[in-house]
């Protein structure tokens, strides 16, 4: 019994290891694949989408909406493609255990990503009364504005990276 709960207590900072470094994986991977694709014409359906539908949407003066407008020309869920694909290969190299915490952790970040966008462009946001949810919304406005900079939804940190952050 004894070495089942010391075992344990050294398998929980590597599950919440794993759990970070997945949103982290994921959060670039949104991150590169908005800059990369949804703005240039090498994406060609991801670009015509994102700047026909969300970019044309959500522009300049009109940055929120009573209602979300952007599910018809949403490309999100293709993001998911390569955090698939990795999560596939993962299932067969890591302990069962670890892939269960690397996938609920894809699912959340995945969702937080859908859900903030969302939230960013809602008119009567719940979150707004917070303070770092309206910087983050401010951020994700001046990609609106600016659209070569602050490709992140979630973890600007990635656009210092890539360099493309742009302050408000």
């Amino acid at each position: 019994m004894q070495h089942t709960a010391t075992s344990l207590l050294l398998e929980i900072p590597l599950l919440v290891v794993t759990a970070i470094g997945t949103h982290l994986a994921v959060s670039f991977s949104q991150t590169f694949l908005h800059y990369r694709l949804a703005h240039r014409p090498l994406g060609r359906k991801f670009f015509r989408d994102h700047m026909n539908f969300h970019h044309t949407y959500y522009a300049k003066d009109h940055l929120v909406s009573k209602t979300y407008l952007y599910e018809k020309g949403n490309l999100t869920p293709f993001f998911l493609i390569p955090v698939l694909v990795a999560g596939a290969c993962s299932y067969f190299i890591l302990p069962f255990d670890f892939f269960v915490v690397q996938a609920a952790s894809c699912g959340v970040s995945f969702y937080a990503h859908v859900f903030f966008d969302k939230e960013y462009h809602m008119e009567r946001s719940r979150l707004r009364r917070f303070a770092w949810f309206r910087r983050k919304q401010e951020l994700h406005f001046v990609h609106h504005r600016h659209a070569d900079s602050n490709f992140a939804v979630l973890d600007f940190f990635w656009d210092r990276v890539l360099g493309t952050f742009r302050p408000h």
